[in-house]
């Protein structure tokens, strides 16, 4: 099953996001992208999922108009925050995310349906 997690920036809750649900079913292919990507991932999000055993480094954030929606089986509309400035605002945003991620794997419809969040 192909997943398609999409945000603005594609620098911080989406690349989170898609961590979390391949970490969760190693047999989905997860792609996350933005509208409006940033050249770089928010270098908060690497040290902060670094904690959760996942290394981020390298990611490049990629526009939506580098894949075709319509190859993905369900779409994630991942809610989208800039990462905040302290270390417990950061881990607040990393697990509302790693939460979201796991309520959106937990829902998810038959492999034919669209879902929107």
């Amino acid at each position: 099953m192909r997943v398609l997690v999409i945000t603005d920036t594609d620098a911080c809750c989406g690349p989170m996001a898609a961590a979390f649900l391949r970490d969760y079913s190693p047999v989905l292919d997860v792609v996350s992208v933005g509208r409006n990507p940033l050249e770089t991932i928010d270098s908060k999000v690497v040290v902060m999922m670094k904690e959760c055993l996942i290394d981020l480094t390298g990611y490049v954030p990629r526009d939506i108009t580098m894949v075709d929606v319509a190859e993905f089986d369900l779409v994630y509309e991942c809610p989208d925050r800039l990462m905040p400035e302290t270390d417990g605002e950061c881990r607040n945003l990393r697990d509302f995310i790693k939460n979201e991620a796991y309520l959106f794997y937990k829902k998810k419809p038959l492999q034919t349906e669209r879902f929107f969040m």
